[in-house]
């Protein structure tokens, strides 16, 4: 991740840059996506779980309940990271990441926050999955087609 591309989200949410429409249209079609991929559509929750693991970097295996809950934490710090509320400070020695707070998130009521989670997890997949880039591109290709 590029040091631009950090505050970007945020930068252009703040200018109205990226209309709400754009950034509903992309979560939409981040949805969507996952949806043809899992063969359903996954709710937030399913989402964070998703990041975390992906993170989290080990491949898919039965997780405890305590785990599913860090890995939902790393998820948002991960998304947040985006937005530099967090910075990634390394991994511990069963090679789970951990996140440094930068600043209190700024952000406002329950609406605002999930919007920004979803900006935030709109740019996570634009960079961590290629075949999210090119289904933004053009909704209606088949993913892992080159």
């Amino acid at each position: 991740m590029s040091d631009g591309s950090q505050l970007n989200i945020l930068a252009q949410r703040l200018k109205g840059r990226l209309e709400l429409s754009e950034q509903a249209r992309e979560w939409t079609l981040l949805l969507q996506h996952l949806e043809r991929v899992l063969g359903k559509k996954p709710d937030m929750n399913a989402l964070l779980f998703l990041v975390g693991v992906n993170v989290l970097g080990q491949g898919p295996r039965d997780f405890t309940k305590e785990e599913k809950q860090d890995l939902m934490h790393i998820a948002l710090c991960e998304l947040l990271s985006f937005v530099e509320y967090f910075e990634y400070s390394g991994r511990d020695e069963q090679g789970w990441p951990h996140y440094k707070p930068l600043r209190k998130p700024a952000v406002g009521g329950l609406s605002e926050q999930e919007s920004l989670l979803r900006a935030c997890a709109v740019q996570y997949f634009r960079e961590n999955d290629e075949d999210f880039e090119r289904f933004l591109l053009e909704p209606n290709s088949t993913p892992g087609q080159d």
